[in-house]
C-alpha cells in the first residue's frame, strides 16, 4: 500500500512537472530574450525614408540587445506584402515589422486583406513622427496654401496632385485636405514616392503633400517650393514655411509616422522587453540627431498607446475613404 501511494504521488508530481515545463521554458526564453538575431521586415524599398529610419533604429537596437538586427526589405502593394510576411511569421520576437502610415491607410482602401491589422499583428511601439509638407513646382502661380485652396474650391478638378499610388500617405492626406477645405483635386498616382516627387519637380502635377523626410533632395534642387507644413509650430529646418493653421487651413493634422509591430501571440514578456529596448534606443543622442536630420521626431510609446493610435488612424482613414467616395479595391 505504501509503495502504491508512493507511485501515485510520484506520477502526479511527474505530470505536474511536465505540464509546467512549457510555461517555465517560455518564461525562461522571455527572460533571456533576445538570444539570436532579430529580423526587422521593412515593407518598403531600400533607400527610402522608412528604410533609413529602420536602419537607424536597427543599428542602435543591435547595440542595446547585443544581437544583430537584420533589415529585410519586402516592398510591394503599399506595404501589404512585407506586413503580411510579419503577420505570418513565428510569434517569438525574432521577426518584427517596421510599418508606417499606410499600415492604417491601405485597409481602408482594400476590401480584402491577407491579414487583419488589429488581430494578426500586435503593436510594440510608435517610433517617430514627421510632418507633412505641401509643395508646388518652383514656377507655380500659387504663393500661399490659401491661394491654392481658394483656386481649387472655385475650379474643382483643375489642379492635379501626385502620390506614390493608391493608399499612399500623400494620396489619402490630400483627400483629407480636400474634405476639410471643400477643395477638389485630380489624383495622379505614380509607381512610388520617388516618381511622384520627380513629377512635381518636372511640373507634371500642380502639388504634392509628402513627408518632410522625403523632401530634402527636391527642396535642395530649388525646383519645388513649400507652402505649408503640418505641425503645430514651424519647423526649425524650414522656419519661413507657415503651418497649415497659419495658412488659414483649420482642422488639418496629419503626420507621417513609423512604428514597430510583431506577429500576434508574441509572448507579452518578449513584447515588454522589446518595447523597453526600442524606447531606450530612441533616447540615444545619436538616434535623436539622425532622425532630426531626416525631419523626424522620436516617440517611443507604450504598446497600449500605439494600439490606440493605430485604431484611431484606421477609423479616420475609413471615414475619409467613404466620405471622399474613393473606390476600394
Amino acid at each position: 500500500m505504501i509503495q502504491l501511494l508512493h507511485s501515485r504521488r510520484f506520477g502526479a508530481l511527474a505530470l505536474a512537472a511536465a505540464l509546467a515545463a512549457p510555461v517555465c521554458h517560455a518564461q525562461s526564453s522571455a527572460a533571456s530574450y533576445p538570444t539570436q538575431p532579430i529580423r526587422m521586415i521593412v515593407p518598403f524599398a531600400v533607400g527610402g525614408p522608412n528604410d533609413v529610419m529602420a536602419r537607424v533604429l536597427g543599428q542602435r537596437l543591435t547595440q542595446e540587445t547585443g544581437q544583430p538586427v537584420v533589415i529585410d526589405n519586402k516592398a510591394g502593394a503599399g506595404g501589404v506584402i512585407g506586413t503580411d510576411a510579419v503577420a505570418k511569421s513565428k510569434p517569438d520576437g525574432y521577426t518584427i515589422g517596421f510599418v508606417s502610415a499606410p499600415f492604417a491607410m491601405v485597409p481602408a482602401l482594400q476590401a480584402k486583406m491577407p491579414y487583419d491589422t488589429m488581430k494578426d499583428l500586435v503593436p510594440v511601439s510608435k517610433v517617430a513622427d514627421s510632418p507633412m509638407l505641401m509643395m508646388v513646382p518652383s514656377d507655380s502661380r500659387f504663393k500661399t496654401a490659401g491661394e491654392l485652396i481658394e483656386f481649387a474650391r472655385k475650379n474643382p478638378g483643375k489642379l492635379t496632385y501626385g502620390s506614390g499610388g493608391a493608399g499612399s500617405t500623400p494620396h489619402l492626406t490630400t483627400e483629407l485636405l480636400a474634405e476639410v477645405t471643400g477643395a477638389k483635386f485630380m489624383h495622379v498616382p505614380y509607381k512610388g514616392g520617388g516618381e511622384s516627387i520627380r513629377a512635381l519637380m518636372g511640373g507634371e502635377v500642380d502639388l504634392l503633400i509628402d513627408s518632410i523626410t522625403s523632401t530634402a533632395t527636391p527642396l535642395a534642387s530649388g525646383r519645388v517650393r513649400p507652402l505649408a507644413i503640418g505641425q503645430a509650430t514651424r519647423s526649425t529646418r524650414l522656419p519661413n514655411v507657415p503651418t497649415f493653421e497659419e495658412a488659414g487651413i483649420k482642422n488639418f493634422s496629419v503626420t507621417h509616422w513609423v512604428g514597430v509591430v510583431a506577429p500576434a501571440k508574441t509572448p507579452p514578456a518578449v513584447l515588454a522587453t522589446l518595447n523597453a529596448q526600442i524606447v531606450k534606443s530612441l533616447r540615444a543622442p545619436e538616434v535623436v540627431q539622425k532622425l532630426a536630420e531626416l525631419g523626424a521626431t522620436p516617440v517611443g510609446s507604450s504598446p497600449e498607446e500605439f494600439q490606440k493610435f493605430v485604431a484611431d488612424e484606421l477609423k479616420k482613414w475609413r471615414t475619409v475613404v467613404k466620405t471622399s467616395n474613393i473606390q476600394t479595391q
